[in-house]
């Protein structure tokens, strides 16, 4: 996937700021070592991505491109993930 920087608005990053992520912990994911895939249908973001923070703590970052230019993309909402998150992400680390 290709992402180049983020778009942001007040209403999503208080959707983060509610489920205890921030636009720093997205950013920090983002330039860790995150693995993506497709989140589940009919859901706002299309893309979930998943990795450590600085401080390794992984987390679940739901994400949508943006219409208006490649490259840019929108956090919809994150959480601390789930341990079937966890171990997705770690599978796919090994490789």
């Amino acid at each position: 996937m290709y992402i180049s920087e983020w778009e942001w608005d007040d209403s999503n990053e208080a959707e983060l700021t509610y489920h205890g992520c921030s636009r720093r912990i997205v950013e920090q994911v983002w330039l860790e070592r995150p693995k993506y895939r497709r989140n589940k249908h009919h859901r706002a973001a299309s893309h979930q991505m998943i990795g450590p923070d600085k401080g390794g703590t992984i987390w679940t970052i739901c994400i949508i491109q943006s219409s208006f230019e490649p490259g840019l993309w929108r956090a919809i909402t994150g959480w601390r993930a789930t341990a079937p998150d966890v171990t997705w992400y770690e599978q796919r680390s090994r490789t």
